[in-house]
Parts: C-alpha cells; sequence; structure tokens
C-alpha cells in the first residue's frame, strides 16, 4: 500500500481536503478578551496591537483570524484547536489563577471601580448601516482628561481606529461626521461651503448632500490607535 493510500485511509482530527468550520467574529474576540482576563476590546487591542476597529470587521465578516490566531499560539502556546474551536486544555497559566506579574493582564475581579469616581463609555459600531451599541464600561474622570475626550463623546469601532463622536457637534462646518443617509449609517468628511449647502467628500471627488434625507450624528473629535 503506497504512502499516499495510507494517509487518505487515516483518521485525521480534521480533515486535509475540506475548510475548517473554525469560530468566527464575536466568539473569537470573547474568547481572546477571556483567554488574557482583560475588561473589553480596548484592553485586548492593546495587548494584540492591534486597532479596536478591528474587532468589528472581524465581528461584520465572521471572520476567522487565522493569522492572529497563529501569532497568540506561537507566543503563548495556547493550541490553534482551542483558539478556533474553544475546545482542548489551556496552559497552566491561562488557567486565571497564575498571574504574578504587575505587568500581566488584569482579571476582572481586580478591576473595580466607584460608579461616584467614574463615567460610563459607551462603545459602537456600524454594521451593514446600522449603529450598534457593542459594550459600555466604566471610566476615570482622568481617562477624558488625558485624551482631551468629552463625557458627551460615545467611541465607534472604525478600520482608522477607535473615533470618539461628539453628538453635540451636529452642525457641519468641516470635519469628520458621523452621519445617515436614509437610515444608513457612515463616517466621512462633510463641509459646509459658502453657498450654504452640505457637502460629502470622497477621494478627491464632492457630492452634494440631502439634507432632507441625512441625519448628522455627531463629529469625530479624537482618533485613538490611528493607522
Amino acid at each position: 500500500m503506497s504512502s499516499i493510500v495510507k494517509l487518505k485511509n487515516m483518521n485525521f482530527s480534521h480533515s486535509l481536503n475540506s475548510a475548517l468550520n473554525a469560530d468566527g467574529g464575536k466568539e473569537i474576540v470573547e474568547r481572546l478578551i477571556s483567554l488574557f482576563c482583560v475588561r473589553n476590546r480596548l484592553e485586548l487591542a492593546e495587548v494584540l496591537g492591534t486597532h479596536p476597529g478591528t474587532f468589528s470587521t472581524w465581528q461584520t465578516r465572521n471572520t476567522t483570524p487565522y493569522e492572529m490566531l497563529t501569532r497568540v499560539h506561537l507566543a503563548t502556546g495556547v493550541s490553534m484547536e482551542y483558539l478556533c474551536f474553544g475546545k482542548g486544555e489551556l496552559p497552566d497559566i491561562f488557567q486565571g489563577t497564575q498571574w504574578t506579574s504587575k505587568d500581566a493582564p488584569l482579571r476582572q475581579t481586580e478591576i473595580t471601580t466607584s460608579s461616584s469616581e467614574s463615567n460610563q463609555l459607551s462603545i459602537y459600531a456600524v454594521s451593514n448601516g446600522d449603529l450598534k451599541k457593542v459594550e459600555e464600561f466604566p471610566v476615570a474622570p482622568q481617562f477624558h482628561n488625558r485624551f482631551g475626550i468629552s463625557t458627551d463623546d460615545f467611541a465607534l469601532e472604525h478600520s482608522d481606529g477607535l473615533l470618539f463622536i461628539n453628538t453635540n457637534q451636529n452642525v457641519v462646518t468641516k470635519g469628520t461626521y458621523l452621519f445617515s443617509v436614509n437610515g444608513a449609517h457612515q463616517v466621512g468628511e462633510l463641509r459646509q461651503l459658502p453657498d450654504g449647502n452640505i457637502y460629502f467628500y470622497d477621494e478627491g471627488e464632492k457630492y452634494l448632500v440631502d439634507t432632507e434625507a441625512t441625519e448628522v450624528k455627531g463629529r469625530v473629535v479624537k482618533v485613538l490607535g490611528e493607522k
């Protein structure tokens, strides 16, 4: 019997000639948050050295980020079976009680913030034109002071990073805005010109905005994790 025939007759744990039906999107993000014992996507992005908006892309497309999972596997020793499917055993260091270094990720139980000393930061994402809340968590006043962000702002996951939207700045002058056209949300550059009209700018072209069909939600006032 040839070696090829022998290989074909072997019972592998996963088929060699068909695509893996691995988890994707939200399941992967939640698994990584749990794995690294971080509080939210902001902290996960910092740990992985990526942009928070990346996770929104994974979720929107239900992507299995094999390259990122391979990096996590090589760096931590956590099996690809666990990372892709949530199956298998974790190394002892990831059992939730082994962190000793002050630089290690914090466990949920170690993070307590008094509601009287914090503000709630809401994070949204745009999926198929819909604006959806992803999560909400408390942040200390120092966070707003450090980044020059108002308590009126909310965050939006985007491919450019984490965009902070000030909902009080919904009258267009010139800048990047979150707006909806016939209910479909997007982020883009808007300008009001001396003729009194508002225009949308995209790749060097400008388009007249139908103000009857367009609702401006707020202006982008800060971007964290810019490319």
